[in-house]
């Protein structure tokens, strides 16, 4: 397998976050881009840990073309949706950890410390389904689980970043960092 391609992929979720900028809302467009992105998200991190093609260039790239998907997603759809200020705010308060989280862990180690840990893939398999409920459910349902489940990873990856000596974008968890730390 070309070595390239994981990243290649992780880039055209970057290409793809851009054109939702041009979809106008929660529609047929937004949705086909939506899952094309998705579904490179899926492809670029299977094939990089199954062919052993993972770097840090290749996991940096990852999580920057998940930050670009995320925010195209809500660039689109805040200005369409019936949000409420609580929302907004729940919205803005899981922002506001990520950014101290990833300052806190650019500061110990040089990098911006964005980690997979279980809790994120969670938080990202909620925003990855989140346009697709808000099709069938309330929004109020909706962000409410998103919100909650995207703090606690949030919060869980500021703990770590704390208490980390060395950056691990591949921990598992909060837990898993605790268990190597006491041996």
């Amino acid at each position: 397998m070309n070595p390239r391609i994981p990243n290649a992929l992780s880039a055209a979720r970057i290409a793809g976050a851009f054109l939702l900028l041009f979809t106008g809302g929660l529609n047929l467009p937004f949705l086909i881009i939506f899952t094309f992105c998705s579904v490179t998200d899926l492809a670029d991190g299977y094939l990089a840990r199954k062919h052993g093609l993972c770097t840090p260039t290749g996991e940096m790239l990852d999580s920057l073309a998940d930050l670009a998907l995320v925010l195209a997603m809500l660039a689109v759809l805040i200005p369409v949706m019936p949000w409420e200020p609580w929302m907004i705010a729940y919205i803005v308060a899981v922002a506001a950890v990520r950014v101290v989280s990833a300052s806190i862990g650019y500061l110990k180690y040089g990098k911006i410390a964005l980690i997979h840990t279980f809790m994120n893939k969670a938080g990202g398999l909620l925003i990855r389904l989140a346009p697709y409920l808000m099709l069938f459910l309330d929004l109020d349902v909706i962000v409410a689980t998103v919100c909650t489940v995207s703090m606690a990873a949030a919060l869980e990856e500021l703990a770590i970043n704390l208490r980390s000596e060395s950056l691990d974008r591949n921990l598992r968890s909060y837990l898993d960092l605790c268990h190597t730390s006491t041996k």
